[in-house]
């Protein structure tokens, strides 16, 4: 499997990129909801520290996903109608978005709480803003909407792949595949 895209194909290092994101994604999103269920406790620092290490993650693999793109070839869309291809468009674009609101929504609201980001407790990030209750509860509360419109975007783009797959059988679902 070659390394890079072709017209026709998405390439090894686009797949892993694809394959990791979403993997993190899905450890990421049960594990924002487990440590916000937790009353304060060393275990529950301890699962933000995973979470926002994870989250940071994400956004680093998205930051590495579109400089690759916008390097390399994107496969060509397979047919499909002008609706499905806007959709698909859309859900795409909301996917990108949402990979970055989300972790600076959750980097914003520890800065102006005070709370220091440490990946893996080992490298510091730096405060984006100073303490400020007003604004940790915005980035709270946007931070928490987008992991709702996340998952139903997820839903949308995991069944449609899976029509694709099962309903249409077409390549899209084995062109992401390894």
């Amino acid at each position: 499997m070659p390394l890079e895209n072709t017209a026709q194909q998405w390439g090894w290092l686009s797949k892993t990129l694809h394959w990791l994101t979403a993997l993190l994604i899905f450890v990421q999103i049960p594990l924002g909801f487990y440590a916000e269920s937790l009353k304060l406790s060393p275990l529950k620092m301890d699962v933000f520290v995973w979470h926002k290490s994870f989250g940071m993650l994400v956004f680093l693999l998205l930051i590495l996903r579109l400089l690759w793109r916008i390097k390399g070839t994107i496969p060509e869309a397979l047919e499909s109608s002008n609706v499905q291809a806007g959709l698909a468009r859309a859900a795409h674009g909301l996917l990108y978005a949402l990979m970055i609101l989300l972790p600076i929504s959750g980097w914003i609201t520890s800065s102006a709480a005070n709370i220091p980001v440490k990946l893996f407790w080992l490298i510091p990030l730096p405060a984006l803003v100073g303490p400020d209750d007003a604004l940790k509860s915005l980035a709270a509360e946007i931070h928490e909407i987008s992991v709702f419109v996340l998952l139903v975007i997820l839903i949308l783009h995991i069944g449609a792949a899976l029509r694709h797959h099962l309903m249409l059988r077409d390549d899209v679902l084995r062109r992401m595949w390894f």
